[in-house]
């Protein structure tokens, strides 16, 4: 496979990324807190969206709707019962909080459903599923239909949060919590409904996520504690609390991600001579090539400590 069709695997990679991202971004901007249960919710739309497809029988469409609901209201509910009561206690107690409530969520998980891996066959009724071939020389390369649409929901994802931040109440309470929430406080903003808005959203973003990842992978009770990491690492390297940079943060671990797990083939044929040298050196880092990505953000953030976003980080 030519360096096309990594790309195209990159960015089917950096769009489920991205759509947790985002959700992942609006908890640390407004709730003010780095939330390593994150990946459990993913998890947990994973398995509501198999539930829909495989038990109900359900097409994509409802599988979509069915889980972001679902998931909105279960995750607002376990940060009613967990993180609303210790908010005012500041930001070391909620981390510690939400990485203790990963692990017991991980567990119900493991007993619940098992150990095994479960794949997501989403029902296109709508929306047939078709593979398209292009062989034209240098552009060689197949997408289907699930990559099309794993793509087109992280786009509308993004356009649906930027109309919601930016032209609608709502949104300018958002933006306005995450900027001062004491200004907004007095400006009228109930600032404790708007973390409740904002769990419901970021919620049902990871189920929607996790949902994505069970179609075009598998799901498992590890499913989140897999993917956490990455999503941290892609909304520091967007700029911790930005959604924009978040968004593309997600891209760039997910292309450097796609490419790594080709050995970085792809990209060292079209060097002369010194890539064919390097194609062994390739061939040994491609196993770790989540891990690789990490470096992307190491060398990102000497270059550019405040990310993608720049200096100044907004929601």
């Amino acid at each position: 496979m030519g360096l096309v069709q990594f790309l195209i695997f990159g960015l089917e990679k950096g769009s489920y990324i991205a759509i947790a991202t985002i959700g992942f971004s609006l908890i640390y901007g407004i709730v003010d807190m780095i939330n390593f249960a994150y990946g459990e919710y993913m998890t947990f739309g994973g398995y509501v969206g198999f539930f829909i497809a495989v038990t109900l029988g359900l097409n994509v469409w409802v599988a979509l709707l069915g889980v972001f609901v679902v998931s909105a209201v279960a995750g607002w509910g376990v940060s009613r019962a967990t993180f609303t009561p210790i908010h005012d206690y500041g930001p070391i107690p909620l981390l510690l909080t939400s990485i203790g409530l990963g692990v017991a969520l991980r567990n119900v998980y493991r007993f619940g459903f098992g150990v095994e891996r479960q794949f997501v066959p989403l029902n296109f009724v709508v929306l047939p599923s078709k593979t398209f071939r292009i062989d034209a020389g240098f552009l060689n390369f197949f997408v289907t239909t699930k990559i099309l649409l794993v793509m087109a929901i992280a786009a509308v994802t993004l356009v649906g949060i930027h109309l919601l931040l930016t032209r609608t109440n709502l949104g300018i309470a958002m933006r306005a919590t995450a900027s001062n929430e004491s200004l907004a406080q007095l400006s009228g903003i109930r600032s404790h409904n708007i973390r409740q808005y904002t769990w419901l959203l970021a919620s049902g973003l990871a189920g929607v996520s996790g949902l994505m990842i069970g179609a075009v992978g598998e799901v498992s009770p590890i499913l989140g504690l897999e993917f956490i990491l990455v999503v941290l690492a892609s909304a520091i390297l967007g700029g911790v609390g930005s959604v924009y940079g978040g968004f593309a943060g997600a891209y760039v671990l997910g292309i450097t991600i796609a490419l790594a797990a080709a050995g970085f083939a792809p990209i060292l044929e079209l060097i002369p001579v010194v890539g064919e040298w390097l194609l062994p050196i390739g061939e040994l880092v491609a196993p770790l090539s989540r891990q690789i990505s990490f470096l992307v953000l190491i060398l990102v953030l000497l270059l550019k400590p405040s990310g993608i976003a720049g200096t100044e980080v907004e929601t």
